[in-house]
């Protein structure tokens, strides 16, 4: 098979092209008059770029309200490399978009892109610290790497924190509700003079403190109803644990409703985004408080020692910011030691491996491309897309890589 390009990272950023962030304006306003944004600044005045933008990331509303946020200013945003194939590299490239490969330990390329758009050009730089949109509709864990990273920059920092976004437009149904009203806090939390001076701790420690959300609690303080009689469609493959029998990977969603398959104790997902059980014990009313659960029970899992997960997957492999490629069968195997991958891709073996204490984390789609679920994980030169056999595995799995990096490293870079 004749060689197939990688993309190349060291490609310097550009500043916005004004034709393209005019369309980008123009198609967001409608879409942020009908959720009503409501949007506050706070210690903003005077403020001008260069500076980082840290935001929350809830679902494909956010772009929209931090373009909005920012008008009539421009940024360069740190993207990942399929939402330039998704939405077509040359409009990324032309918003300043800089791609990056999600969860990799040290993207040395990034740093310096990062660098060159707030020392060079001057400009506002965005970063989603999560890394992924919330699965549960909390804060997804940040790592402290992204203070140090802050401070090595030497700008002020600013946070957007956004709620409603996930009500909107969940990621494990992928719906959108357009009546889903948004609000915001625009917020600088470390000044041009505080950067240089506070230790990266305080600086991780604003971050996390203003970008905590939870947009379950939101739907219900502004009585956010969602009367869609398909609204629990995909809410098995999050919450894939049944909290009355224990068992896993049996729950299916249909209509509004969620059933475990071994047991059959089933839960209406109500207008108010509650869960409620129809005969019995409500376990979890609070669907972040059911995912939590989950966490835990992985958690206990992978202190004993006993995780592992193995599967045949489909691969597809992202190499470039032009097109998928697909490559047929693998298998995968997640274990207290790492992630590893045995397949044949551009006619050639593959024996990948991550180790465990190197990954903090793997990016999970539900749905993806209205396929199925998929994990994706990524080295420098090459990102893995992986289509599991097994049903309602990939949220298991993203916990569990959390969990084991928590435990080998022996340390507090996650929270």
């Amino acid at each position: 098979m004749k060689e197939v390009k990688k993309y190349d990272f060291t490609k310097r950023p550009k500043k916005g092209n004004p034709l393209f962030y005019a369309v980008a304006w123009l198609l967001s306003l409608p879409s942020m008059k009908y959720h009503k944004l409501v949007l506050e600044k706070n210690n903003m005045d005077g403020l001008k770029p260069p500076y980082i933008l840290l935001s929350n990331h809830q679902s494909f509303y956010d772009l929209k309200l931090l373009m909005r946020s920012i008008f009539p200013r421009r940024a360069n945003y740190v993207t990942a490399i399929d939402a330039f194939v998704l939405h077509n590299k040359h409009i990324m490239t032309g918003l300043g978009c800089i791609a990056k490969r999600k969860f990799l330990p040290m993207d040395l390329s990034l740093i310096k892109n990062m660098r060159y758009s707030v020392e060079e050009l001057k400009h506002i730089c965005v970063m989603y610290p999560e890394a992924r949109f919330s699965l549960d509709g909390k804060r997804s864990y940040i790592p402290n790497s992204v203070a140090k990273l802050c401070k090595m920059l030497k700008v002020p920092i600013v946070t957007l924190n956004m709620h409603g976004c996930y009500t909107a437009n969940p990621q494990f149904s992928q719906k959108k509700y357009t009546h889903v009203p948004l609000k915001a806090e625009m917020t600088q939390i470390v000044t041009a003079d505080e950067i240089t001076t506070l230790p990266v701790e305080e600086i991780s420690d604003r971050i996390i403190k203003n970008l905590q959300y939870d947009d379950y609690d939101y739907q219900l303080r502004e009585n956010i109803r969602i009367k869609d009689k398909s609204r629990a469609r995909g809410l098995g493959s999050l919450l894939y644990q049944c909290p009355h029998c224990k068992t896993e990977y049996e729950m299916t969603a249909a209509g509004t409703l969620l059933k475990c398959g071994h047991c059959g104790k089933t839960y209406e997902y109500t207008e108010l985004g509650e869960l409620r059980a129809l005969d019995g014990e409500t376990e979890f009313p609070h669907l972040p408080d059911w995912f939590d659960w989950q966490r835990r029970n992985v958690r206990e899992e992978v202190k004993s020692g006993n995780y592992r997960f193995e599967d045949d997957v489909e691969v597809w492999t992202l190499p470039n910011a032009d097109r998928f490629y697909k490559h047929g069968a693998g298998k995968i195997v997640h274990s207290m030691d790492g992630f590893s991958l045995k397949c044949v891709a551009y006619g050639k073996d593959v024996d990948e491996f991550w180790k465990s204490e190197d990954t903090y984390g793997c990016h999970i789609e539900y749905n993806f491309r209205g396929k199925a679920d998929v994990i994706d994980i990524s080295k420098l030169n090459e990102s893995y897309w992986l289509y599991p056999t097994k049903k309602n595995v990939i949220t298991k799995i993203s916990l569990a890589f959390e969990e084991i990096f928590k435990l080998k490293s022996k340390s507090d870079l996650l929270r």
